[in-house]
């Protein structure tokens, strides 16, 4: 019997170690402290930024206005503020949009504080995306890291499309931050971070 219990008890603590990995690995690196400085710094001016219906996100009148805009960009967009140029911004934007719906297969990088705490603040109650956020991982682009523009604007205009259609719950993966999110969730983030990088390329 007390084998047994030794075995159980064994197995529950490898459970919790093995799922606080990821706070763990983001603890060891600069990106959560970073994003962190980023949100203490956005929050007094959320306050008066009208707040965004994820629901919108899935209307054709929104489908219509982000392909006009992407196709708007050129190669010779350059970035009103950060660092990356306009095909990694595009490659960027594939990767966070098109990972919840199979587009990409992105590792899970999520942990309790993300999918509680970080979602409740950065999905649910900031009305927009602040500047320095570098998480997850695995959105980040090399900067020397480069895209074809025109495969990458014809890939980013297949998935918000598809995205903007895709209304059903079920349809869509767990973030690799935030885990599960509603529909509404899902419209909301989409918006904020579709809307923040085509202005930072200026359309």
């Amino acid at each position: 019997m007390s084998v047994f219990v030794r075995s159980l008890s064994s197995r529950c603590l490898l459970s919790v170690f093995t799922k606080s990995l990821p706070l763990a690995s983001a603890l060891s690196t600069s990106n959560l402290w970073v994003s962190g400085i980023a949100i203490a710094r956005y929050n007094p001016s959320s306050l008066s930024v009208s707040q965004v219906d994820g629901k919108a996100f899935f209307s054709d009148t929104k489908r219509l206005e982000y392909v006009s805009r992407i196709a708007a960009l050129s190669p010779e967009s350059s970035h009103c503020w950060g660092t990356m140029t306009v095909d990694q911004g595009l490659h960027h934007l594939n990767l966070a949009c098109g990972s919840g719906l199979r587009f990409y297969q992105l590792s899970d990088e999520s942990y309790f504080l993300s999918r509680a705490l970080f979602r409740w603040v950065l999905v649910d109650c900031f009305p927009e995306q602040q500047r320095g956020l570098r998480l997850p991982a695995g959105f980040k682009i090399p900067h020397d890291q480069h895209y074809n523009f025109r495969e990458e604007q014809a890939q980013l205009t297949q998935i918000i499309d598809t995205a903007c259609r895709t209304k059903s719950e079920s349809d869509w993966r767990p973030h690799s931050m935030f885990g599960k999110m509603s529909l509404r969730e899902w419209g909301k983030l989409l918006q904020i971070h579709v809307d923040y990088h085509l202005r930072q390329f200026g359309v």
